[in-house]
């Protein structure tokens, strides 16, 4: 594991969150999920807050979504 990978979700270490170049102007934060691409974003927070909820879908939460 290299020393900027953070692993946000305490109790799996599949998901990593690294600051990548990927096709914009500045460094990203770069959502993994066992190595594959989730997302990518300018903001720490957001990467951590969208792992934590794939986390939480995977494991059997109930998704809660927005109606029309």
């Amino acid at each position: 594991m290299e020393t900027n990978t953070v692993r946000p979700v305490k109790s799996d270490a599949r998901y990593t969150i690294r600051r990548e170049f990927c096709g914009h102007a500045d460094a990203r934060f770069v959502l993994r999920f066992c190595g594959e691409f989730v997302m990518s974003t300018p903001f720490y927070s957001a990467a951590a807050m969208r792992a934590v909820g794939e986390s939480a879908r995977r494991r059997g939460a109930l998704v809660v979504t927005e109606q029309a």
